[in-house]
């Protein structure tokens, strides 16, 4: 490849074929070993189409990346061009009720900018993920419950397709997982600020009463979080022997409406899978499973000792492995529970079974309008 042709594109500060940073790029939050050939870190929609079109006339792969937090790995090369995003970074306008950002555009940093105004799209990683990878994947969050996903705040982008045609898309390509094409700007609808919250901070002894209390709290509008952690993750990380269920409220009509509180619990639930994985448990799955069959998946859980947590008001949980020789008995049981895999952290590599043969057949058919060379996400989703 010509090392002289992108120093000359981007700067020779913003590029690279060392090995180091060949070695850091070559794998993502999932801690997968691909191989990076060159890191690129682009500053300009200019440069991506220009990358594109070189990688097209080569059939060389390339592969995106914001934050490379992804666990499922989704921004693992495989002997491509790693394209960093982290330096478009620019929030471009805000308006009345939209923002238009730059795919490098980190989660929290965007909402500090929005003052009182909020764009409720907010991953547990939110502090280093960016709003480009969380396109990616159609990110949820832990408003989830009340917001939806990205694809439901996406109002435009603007996307250098694998082809190298630059058109604009609407949320039409989010949840496209790099396959289609590479994100350059973003139009993201916001709302207003949540100003008065409260919080539930409840404890059960028995699943059943655990699971009836998520279901009594599936159509309260004012429940915009409902996260649980089980009760063999609360004795690792611990804390009191019990099922938990942490619930946020627009408005006061949860108990706990301390500021100071609300956050420490806040802080608590953020810290679970730091603190399991510190134990081994370093796999982090992200099943969905119906609420009427929740109880059944949990106690399944509970008699083989595996730690879970996560957002079960969305139906979904986040079973904590130590290998990933476990994996298939997790999938397995969420399978015969009318669950499905990769419904949070999107398919990459790892999930690629969850898909049905309807749904990668209409990938392929994108795949082929977006990208008929096939240079993008390489080995990926299909």
């Amino acid at each position: 490849m010509d090392l002289t042709w992108f120093e000359k594109l981007v700067g020779k500060e913003n590029i690279s074929d060392e090995i180091i940073d060949r070695e850091i790029y070559s794998t993502d939050g999932s801690q997968i070993k691909g191989r990076a050939d060159k890191v690129i870190w682009v500053t300009d929609v200019k440069q991506v189409h220009q990358i594109v079109l070189y990688a097209r006339r080569h059939e060389k792969p390339i592969t995106a990346r914001g934050a490379g937090t992804n666990l499922v790995g989704a921004a693992v090369p495989f002997d491509a061009l790693v394209v960093d995003f982290t330096k478009m970074n620019k929030i471009e306008a805000i308006g009345k009720d939209y923002v238009v950002v730059q795919p490098g555009v980190v989660c929290d940093d965007l909402n500090k900018a929005l003052k009182e105004k909020f764009f409720p799209i907010v991953p547990e990683d939110s502090a280093v993920c960016t709003i480009g990878g969380m396109c990616g994947i159609n990110s949820t969050g832990i408003y989830g419950k009340r917001f939806g996903r990205m694809k439901n705040w996406v109002l435009e982008v603007d996307m250098v397709e694998g082809s190298g045609r630059m058109r604009k898309h609407g949320s039409e390509v989010v949840g496209s997982e790099g396959l289609l094409g590479l994100f350059t700007k973003i139009k993201l609808r916001i709302t207003d600020r949540i100003v008065e919250k409260s919080m539930d901070l409840l404890k059960f002894d028995k699943i059943e009463d655990l699971v009836e209390k998520v279901s009594s709290l599936k159509n309260n509008k004012e429940a915009i979080s409902v996260e649980h952690i089980s009760k063999v993750a609360a004795e690792l990380i611990g804390l009191e022997k019990k099922h938990y269920l942490i619930v946020e409220y627009i408005g006061l009509e949860g108990s706990i409406k301390d500021h100071i509180e609300m956050e420490r619990i806040v802080n608590v639930r953020k810290q679970v899978f730091s603190k399991l994985a510190s134990q081994d448990f370093i796999l982090m799955e992200d099943p969905y499973v119906p609420t009427e069959n929740m109880a059944e998946f949990l106690y399944w859980l509970e008699g083989k000792s595996i730690p879970c947590f996560g957002p079960i008001g969305m139906e979904i949980l986040h079973p904590c492995l130590t290998s990933r020789e476990h994996v298939s008995e997790v999938n397995e049981a969420v399978s015969k529970l009318n669950g499905k895999l990769g419904s949070k952290f999107g398919v990459g590599l790892l999930k690629k079974e969850s898909l049905n043969e309807v749904e990668k057949a209409e990938l392929r058919k994108l795949k082929i309008s977006f990208d008929p060379v096939g240079i993008l996400n390489v080995g990926k989703v299909i």
